[in-house]
């Protein structure tokens, strides 16, 4: 009898956050995991208190952003993992370059801002720059929609 690796995006429960043609980033339910297409590997990235919201994988699939109730990034190099303690609530990811991405904190919430978020794998005491580009307030107080334009 053959035995077969099952991965996790195989599974009915897996959600895809973002996907391009070498990685595939997603959840089952609170556990978000990382699969490479070309090396079949599959990567348990974290294990957050919800489901994540979304995610993107940096221009060179060099690094990886979930968000969530946190932000957190994995260094798929030196498989690294780093919680981005100054953002909470995350609601969406946009990535600027190769090693600049755009956060939206929940726009429902009074404090919703817009980040810059920018990675320096080169700097081991500082890796991560975090700085507010403005406050999102244009869902604030309003229903909730499935569309969020930022």
């Amino acid at each position: 009898m053959l035995h077969h690796k099952v991965y996790n995006k195989d599974e009915a429960c897996f959600k895809t956050l973002f996907e391009n043609t070498v990685m595939v980033l997603g959840h089952c339910f609170e556990s978000a995991y990382l699969f490479n297409k070309l090396t079949k590997e599959e990567l348990g990235i974290f294990q957050f208190y919800g489901d994540p919201s979304c995610g993107l994988v940096g221009k060179n699939n060099d690094w990886c952003l979930v968000g969530g109730e946190v932000l957190v990034i994995k260094g798929l190099l030196n498989h690294t993992l780093w919680v981005v303690n100054d953002l909470k609530d995350i609601y969406g990811l946009k990535l600027i370059d190769e090693y600049k991405a755009l956060v939206l904190t929940d726009p429902w919430a009074e404090s919703s801002a817009i980040w810059l978020l920018t990675i320096d794998f080169s700097s081991l005491s500082k890796p991560l720059g975090v700085s507010k580009v403005r406050d999102f307030n244009d869902y604030f107080n309003k229903p909730y929609s499935e569309v969020v334009i930022w």
